[in-house]
């Protein structure tokens, strides 16, 4: 179950920039959100620290371009320092 924060960030962020074709595609953006929203977005409950992905296990370079990852096809992004 989604706590209101969570459903309220979900609509705001997501659902409402898309035209829906079907309910596989609702889907689809629910799951994206929701990995973007639990790994790469900073939580204050835990810090601004996200649950890392397999590839930020090790902390990133100190010095580097930052590139931005979209997220949902451009709605969202993922910011990520690159050697």
């Amino acid at each position: 179950m989604l706590s209101e924060l969570a459903r309220r960030s979900l609509r705001e962020e997501a659902l409402h920039h898309f035209i829906f074709l079907s309910v596989r595609h609702v889907f689809q953006v629910c799951r994206g959100y929701a990995k973007y929203y639990n790994g790469a977005r900073p939580s204050q409950a835990t810090h601004a620290i996200p649950d890392p992905y397999p590839e930020l296990r090790t902390p990133p370079p100190k010095t580097g371009k930052v590139i931005a990852l979209p997220v949902l096809g451009g709605v969202q992004h993922d910011y990520r320092r690159v050697a």
